[in-house]
């Protein structure tokens, strides 16, 4: 009986480890805009300021969405699968170009020239048991320039997901919570 017990006991405990370790995708979107543009949208990142998207702001014609990190203020809007970014008084760059095949560059400018890769279209990003698939993967750098390198992942109905700073004291740093046309994201 002892026996039985234990064998018993044992088999609910791998039952409920295998339950609580599985990965749950279902619990995030797995299509959409890589970058959804809308006031109210905000992702946390951690260690890092909360990304907000306070308003829309009509510059030259075109209505931008206002993302604003701590003190900064950039202004996005997408156009042809691309997402161009404009920092006041400057001109306005592409900053993701959504339609780039892998391994493709091109030069974004926000007062330097970065040269911007399409790194991946495929990547899956693990968060705490979250698995997110087909994320996009963009790589940047300043030619003849140190320690400015990073990466950023875009995810498709998520926006921001992950970002990577090789200079910085958290090199990797994921998605902790968004909130995406009014929809909490978390990552439990």
């Amino acid at each position: 009986m002892i026996k039985a017990y234990t064998f018993i006991s044992a088999v609910v405990f791998f039952l409920l480890a295998v339950g609580c370790s599985k990965e749950q995708s279902a619990l995030i979107p797995m299509a959409g805009d890589y970058l959804p543009m809308q006031a109210g949208n905000y992702w946390e990142v951690e260690h890092t300021s909360k990304i907000s998207i306070t308003s829309t702001r009509d510059i030259d014609n075109k209505t931008y969405f206002e993302f604003v990190q701590a003190t900064d203020t950039t202004y996005y809007r997408s156009e042809n699968g691309k997402i161009i970014a404009r920092h006041l008084p400057g001109n306005e760059s592409v900053i993701f170009d959504l339609t780039a095949n892998v391994n493709e560059s091109w030069t974004y400018n926000s007062g330097a020239d970065w040269i911007v890769k399409m790194v991946s279209k495929t990547d899956t990003i693990l968060i705490n048991h979250t698995k997110v698939p087909n994320c996009y993967h963009f790589f940047f750098d300043i030619l003849g320039v140190a320690d400015d390198e990073h990466g950023i992942w875009l995810a498709p109905g998520i926006g921001f997901i992950k970002l990577d700073c090789g200079f910085c004291p958290y090199p990797f740093l994921n998605l902790e919570k968004a909130i995406i046309n009014k929809k909490e994201i978390t990552f439990p």
